[in-house]
């Protein structure tokens, strides 16, 4: 009987000794862990980061019209701007979604964004710019709209033209475009 407690007392105290030590060892590891290691960047070697997709958010309402001046000098041409409101170079810009809301007589069937190529690019048809064709849907007589997921790029200092295709029966119209997406600064 008494080998038996003191087989007991002696397997006890092991146990309780090894709970001790598995309760105690992860924080103890962890602090000897978190001194070992330093993080430590210069400016010549900083660690890079990622803010998104991209640096600073972007949305422009253009105007394109037939046969009217509604858009007048209201909203001048549209230009992809070269630096930021907080003063970086603009690399370029993505165009990642256009809406569009048309009012008049005429029926206006697409809209459509000329984009210019970079100076060292030439389309395969000799061209130097790429044409976007937005597609319109009618609602009501003389309204239509459109809503499309695009991915347009565009040099900084660069005009965007916009224009509008349809059979023009009825009268003028107008569209306001609405672009939205990033400039790249990276």
């Amino acid at each position: 009987m008494n080998l038996l407690r003191k087989t007991a007392t002696t397997l006890g105290g092991i146990f309780f000794a090894v709970l001790l030590i598995a309760a105690l060892a992860p924080k103890a590891t962890r602090g000897v862990a978190a001194a070992l290691v330093q993080v430590t960047n210069t400016a010549s070697d900083a660690v890079p980061t990622e803010d998104g997709p991209g640096n600073f958010p972007f949305g422009v309402v253009e105007c394109a019209e037939v046969g009217t001046s509604t858009c007048g000098s209201s909203l001048p041409p549209f230009f992809v701007p070269v630096t930021t409101s907080t003063g970086a170079a603009v690399k370029r810009l993505v165009i990642e979604d256009v809406s569009a809301a048309c009012q008049g007589g005429s029926v206006v069937s697409t809209v459509v964004f000329d984009v210019p190529l970079p100076a060292d690019h030439v389309s395969l048809d000799g061209e130097s710019s790429l044409r976007y064709l937005v597609p319109l849907t009618a609602i009501g007589s003389g309204g239509s709209v459109a809503h499309s997921t695009v991915r347009m790029y565009a040099d900084p200092g660069t005009a965007i033209g916009t224009e509008m295709l349809g059979p023009f029966a009825g009268g003028p119209a107008a569209c306001s475009l609405y672009l939205t997406g990033h400039l790249e600064t990276k």
